[in-house]
């Protein structure tokens, strides 16, 4: 059966009822790009809630706008967690690369692009240790 004439059988009604789910659905969530965004705040490394950032490789998640890594070689970095690909709020660390599981775009730490979906580059944040306390700003 041809689309047009299984359109034409159910109607119009039921053919928009069947595509409305994947129109909101397949959309990003209603997310806003946190590109331009500036912060400034500090991290308490001792505090249990940051304790993935005493291993190497480890992130934590900031009000869901920014992710906190730390790197293969101890290094601290920051970026922001809206992907440049699409506006989601997927960006991790993985690998010593910034890394979104949307759709598989990749950055350098510095956030340059390294694949197709990356081309747009991300946000990246710089951060300063002082003894326990790590600040992150733009």
């Amino acid at each position: 059966m041809e689309r047009s004439e299984f359109l034409k059988k159910i109607g119009m009604g039921a053919a928009f009822a069947l595509t409305a789910t994947c129109l909101g659905g397949c959309a990003a969530e209603n997310v806003t790009p946190d590109v331009n965004g500036t912060v400034d705040f500090t991290l308490d490394l001792t505090d249990a809630a940051n304790a993935n950032l005493s291993n190497n490789g480890g992130y934590v998640v900031v009000d869901n706008a920014v992710v906190v890594g730390r790197t293969n070689d101890g290094g601290y970095v920051a970026a922001t967690r809206t992907c440049s690909h699409e506006p989601r709020k997927e960006v991790r660390l993985r690998n010593d690369e910034w890394y979104c599981t949307a759709h598989g775009a990749r950055f350098g730490l510095n956030g340059g692009g390294l694949n197709g979906n990356g081309r747009n580059g991300l946000k990246i944040y710089k951060t300063e240790l002082n003894g326990n306390m790590l600040r992150v700003f733009s």
